[in-house]
C-alpha cells in the first residue's frame, strides 16, 4: 500500500463524525504508517507519534522521543495532568500539510475524538524505556469530557 492510498483512507476516516474506538485506532494506524512510510524527521510530529503509538501498543521501547515526550508530561512528578494540546497541534499541522479533512477539529467532534482518547488510553497504562521503565496511566475520570480545552489526570509507576 502507497503513501496515497494511506492518506485516501485517512481522509475518508477524518470526513466522517462520529468518533468510536475503532475509528480513532485506524486513525492513528494509518497516520503512524504513512509517518513511517514517509520517513519523516524523528523531532517532526514527536507528539503525534507518540501518541499513535501509545494507542497501537502499550510498551515503547523506542529509545529518545518517546521517553522524551514521557519525561516532559510527567515533569518529575509522578501524579499530575495531561492534556492533548500538543497532540492537537501535531495532528492540525500533519492535516494541513497533508491536505486531509479537518472536519475532526470541529468542537463537538474534538470533543467526542479527545473522550475517546482517554478510553483508549486509559485502559492501555503505556510503559516507557528511560534509565528505568516508567509506566504512565490515565485515570478516567467520572464524567465524559464536555470542553474542547481539558486535562486528565495521570500516575506514573
Amino acid at each position: 500500500m502507497g503513501q496515497i492510498e494511506i492518506l485516501e483512507k485517512l481522509n475518508r476516516e477524518l470526513q466522517k463524525e462520529v468518533y468510536d474506538e475503532i475509528q480513532v485506532v485506524y486513525i492513528f494506524s494509518r497516520i503512524r504508517k504513512y509517518l513511517e512510510l514517509n520517513k519523516s524527521d524523528k523531532k517532526k510530529y514527536k507528539y503525534l507519534k507518540f501518541f499513535c503509538n501509545w494507542a497501537l501498543h502499550s510498551r515503547i521501547d523506542e529509545p529518545g522521543t518517546a521517553s522524551d515526550v514521557l519525561m516532559e508530561f510527567i515533569g518529575g512528578k509522578d501524579n499530575g495532568f495531561i492534556t492533548f494540546d500538543h497532540l492537537a497541534s501535531d495532528l492540525s499541522i500533519f492535516i494541513k500539510e497533508n491536505k486531509l479533512s479537518d472536519k475532526i477539529f470541529k468542537k463537538e467532534n474534538f470533543v467526542k475524538f479527545a473522550n475517546t482518547l482517554v478510553d483508549i488510553y486509559s485502559d492501555t497504562p503505556v510503559t516507557v524505556s528511560r534509565k528505568e521503565f516508567k509506566t504512565l496511566t490515565i485515570i478516567k475520570p467520572h464524567k465524559k469530557l464536555k470542553n474542547v480545552v481539558f486535562s486528565v489526570a495521570f500516575k506514573i509507576s
